[in-house]
């Protein structure tokens, strides 16, 4: 038993619509556990620019994103949820992914319907079939070794798909043994409760319309139980490095940036400065 993976469930259990932390390294989770939010998220595409240094198309492979989310989980103690793309092969590859995400402390992998394309940098290629995605999504819940690990059916047929597609399609991934779906693409609050009318299981969504976003009654209401912003904190943070050291380069003063540093206080917590001294002091003898 994982207790990380047991207050996932607790939080997909509510009656309530929770807000995720998007983080995108070790340092972002750190900073969303001192933060005490409940879940936090990692996504394909700002994973692969803060891990590798390169764009959301160009494909990465398993152990890259096993090592990302190992180095997580060991600074930060979260219910991690990550957007493992499509399993990274057929649904035999998917059961190895699942069982390495596992091992590395990870408490929810959405196993995703896009068709991967061949050519880098293809908008919007497609979806897989209905079937293929449901030997995937069986084979994942069968890779299993710790029954409260939880398989996230994620799907872009809301954005992609006609609605009658699309819902059939989500109403398909729910008898697969996943415990809950995931959602991309949704347009509009009917498409939120279409999709609550598909399923009985807990509904997590990326970046939904302004006019559902911000209502958090109706999202609990249509079964949402986990909110996903997209990664403006990701894009925040590039800015902010890219202007110091663009204003350190162009010859501004190191005192400029003052006012936009972090404290020292909260550079001591974030890196565990007090935690450390203690263990030196109960372990580490003259």
């Amino acid at each position: 038993m994982s207790v990380a993976r047991e207050k996932f469930r607790q939080v997909l259990a509510k009656g309530t619509c929770t807000l995720a932390a998007n983080i995108f390294d070790p340092l972002s989770a750190r900073i969303a556990h001192m933060l005490e939010y409940e879940v936090c998220v990692l996504s394909g595409s700002v994973g692969k620019v803060a891990n590798l240094g390169v764009p959301d198309g160009v494909l990465t492979n398993m152990s890259d994103v096993v090592d990302h989310c190992r180095r997580i989980t060991r600074i930060a103690d979260v219910s991690l949820m990550v957007d493992a793309e499509d399993g990274f092969g057929n649904a035999v590859n998917v059961m190895r992914t699942v069982r390495e995400l596992e091992a590395v402390g990870v408490s929810g992998i959405e196993i995703e319907d896009n068709f991967v394309p061949r050519k880098f940098n293809v908008q919007d290629a497609g979806l897989i079939t209905k079937e293929e995605q449901m030997g995937k999504l069986r084979a994942a819940v069968a890779a299993r070794t710790d029954p409260t690990t939880v398989i996230v059916a994620r799907s872009a047929a809301f954005g992609l798909c006609p609605l009658d597609e699309a819902v059939d399609r989500l109403s398909a991934y729910s008898q697969s043994g996943a415990e809950a779906v995931m959602l991309t693409g949704v347009k509009s609050r009917e498409q939120i409760k279409a999709a609550h009318a598909a399923t009985s299981l807990p509904i997590t969504i990326l970046n939904p319309p302004i006019e559902a976003r911000n209502d958090s009654a109706f999202l609990a209401d249509n079964g949402v139980r986990l909110l996903m912003l997209g990664n403006p904190t990701f894009a925040v943070a590039v800015k902010a490095i890219y202007d110091s050291y663009k204003h350190l380069q162009d010859g501004g003063a190191m005192e400029d940036l003052s006012d936009s540093q972090a404290p020292r206080e909260l550079l001591l917590a974030v890196n565990r400065t007090n935690e450390f001294i203690q263990l030196q002091e109960e372990y580490v003898r003259d």
